[in-house]
């Protein structure tokens, strides 16, 4: 994973912390999809 990357999931992360409902919910899924595209690239 980049640092960039890094970056980008702490600060997704840091965000999830402070809401609750729907909106957490787009937020772990924008994490998930951080690491499932992360993981093609490695598998590739």
């Amino acid at each position: 994973m980049t640092v960039e990357k890094q970056r980008e999931v702490i600060r997704l992360w840091n965000e999830l912390r402070k809401l609750e409902g729907p909106a957490a919910e787009e937020l772990r899924i924008q994490i998930l999809e951080c690491f499932s595209k992360e993981k093609t690239k490695r598998a590739a």
